[in-house]
């Protein structure tokens, strides 16, 4: 029996949980919102080729995802099967970030875009995969008490939201005071505290291979043969009857492709279509500042109104938003308001959301008496990722479509108007389709009404 059992999470183990997506942020919301202006305006990379080249990346990221989650299943140590993975990728998250906003100048074209995509495809089909597929798995593992997860992920995602906020609010200021370099090596140094807090102040309750000496680096042999047995064909046979696997991912891509296309666009948007980067802290915290508030109080939100249908109530207040900035498009006043109401229909896509993803696991163990936490959990890992790649690739792909020149932003001239409106159509119509094709899967995944008879068939199960 798991030593921890029992023992459910206190408030400081939920916050030393939450730090843990902070750290993460530092890496990934930096790459997100900043790493096409670095490349197009700095490195001088053609805004296409940026489009393709993340695109090939994320392909390859998403069959790592499988892997790794794979990975994890098949891990058993004296930390359990997630934690060890936080900790083994923490510094290379930290050290990736200073080497992709470190091209050298003296290297050719072609050299700077070899550079870029090979230090991307690392970050983001090596270390980030098995960090963030770890700290995703971590939550399934944290509790078998659907509330601890929920308010966990309330915590990981107020948390997220403020990192987003201070790094969209700072990020151009430390790059005018330390240079691109100076600025990653400081989110760097963030990041890797972060994810050590999560390490050594979290537990794994949920965990049947943990054994009761915890001071042994592996679990007994029997019951590391017998977690081993299930081969890797066997596990995805048991995944894929999962029937919520397939829709989560397909929820995960198409919020993730959404939300990148909006993140990496808001630059472009508030410089070239509004006419004043300044606003880009604003529209962030437009955007950050309803989801910081509605994370903490979305565990009394589920009371009210369940999991499933906050998330269906939020889709339709995200796309209304999106909607009134495509009507106006230049107007400050409909972006503001348009992002506070995506902030607001986004809350239930942040904390619900992932703890759907640890009832997709409850699931298919109840179903299929397998428990697959970190192959399950590659539908968050790989929906983000391709998700975050597919919009990044359409940030590029759309700056090229509208013929984009970095070099007029660089000798201070601005862009065409058919650039402009064409960022403006970018910006707002391509999340708009997404959220809706989100809302159509969604409709097909109500867990809320069995997760309460499942919740007592597993505790049941694992007191036997």
């Amino acid at each position: 029996m798991n030593k921890y059992a029992g023992k459910r999470p206190g408030f400081g183990e939920k916050i030393a949980f939450a730090l843990g997506d902070g750290g993460c942020n530092f890496v990934w919301t930096t790459l997100g919102s900043f790493l096409t202006v670095y490349y197009t305006d700095n490195v001088g990379i053609a805004a296409a080729t940026i489009g393709t080249m993340m695109l090939l990346a994320r392909l390859l990221d998403g069959i790592s995802d499988l892997i790794m989650g794979t990975i994890i299943d098949h891990t058993h140590t004296r930390w359990g099967k997630a934690r060890p993975w936080i900790l083994w990728s923490a510094i290379p998250m930290g050290v990736g970030l200073v080497l992709m906003f470190s091209i050298p100048s003296s290297l050719s074209s072609k050299g700077k875009v070899a550079y870029a995509f090979i230090s991307y495809v690392l970050m983001a089909a090596v270390v980030y995969t098995a960090c963030n597929l770890a700290y995703n798995t971590l939550l399934a593992l944290f509790s078998p008490e659907r509330k601890d997860r929920i308010q966990a992920s309330s915590f990981r995602f107020f948390c997220t939201m403020a990192t987003v906020l201070f790094i969209n609010y700072n990020t151009m200021d430390f790059v005018g005071k330390f240079g691109w370099t100076g600025m990653a090596s400081i989110f760097g140094a963030i990041a890797v505290g972060m994810l050590l807090i999560t390490f050594f102040f979290t537990k794994e309750r949920n965990n049947q291979d943990i054994a009761e000496n915890v001071d042994r680096t592996f679990v007994d042999t029997e019951k590391k043969k017998k977690a081993q047995k299930l081969s890797v064909g066997k596990s995805f046979a048991y995944l894929f009857k999962n029937k919520y696997f397939l829709l989560l991912t397909l929820i995960f891509v198409v919020n993730y492709t959404a939300l990148g296309v909006n993140n990496g666009l808001r630059i472009y948007y508030a410089r070239d279509v509004l006419g004043n980067v300044g606003l880009m802290g604003t529209l962030t915290l437009c955007f950050i500042l309803p989801k910081m508030i509605g994370n903490l109080v979305y565990p009394y939100i589920v009371k009210v109104l369940g999991n499933w249908r906050a998330m269906v109530i939020g889709y339709i207040v995200e796309i209304a938003g999106v909607l009134l900035m495509a009507v106006l498009p230049t107007s400050a006043s409909a972006a503001f308001t348009g992002l506070i109401l995506l902030g607001i229909g986004g809350i239930p896509h942040n904390a619900g959301l992932f703890a759907m993803v640890a009832d997709v696991v409850d699931y298919g163990e109840w179903k299929t008496g397998v428990r697959l936490d970190g192959l399950t959990n590659s539908a968050t890992s790989f929906g983000m990722k391709v998700g975050a790649g597919l919009g990044s690739a359409i940030v590029g792909w759309g700056l090229a479509w509208a013929a984009y020149e970095g070099k007029r932003t660089a000798q201070k001239v601005a862009q065409t108007a058919m650039t402009i409106a064409r960022i403006k159509s970018a910006y707002t119509i391509i999340p708009v389709i997404l959220f809706a094709i989100g809302l159509v899967a969604l409709l097909f995944c109500n867990l809320d009404k069995i997760a309460p008879q499942m919740e007592k068939d597993l505790a049941a199960k694992h007191a036997e």
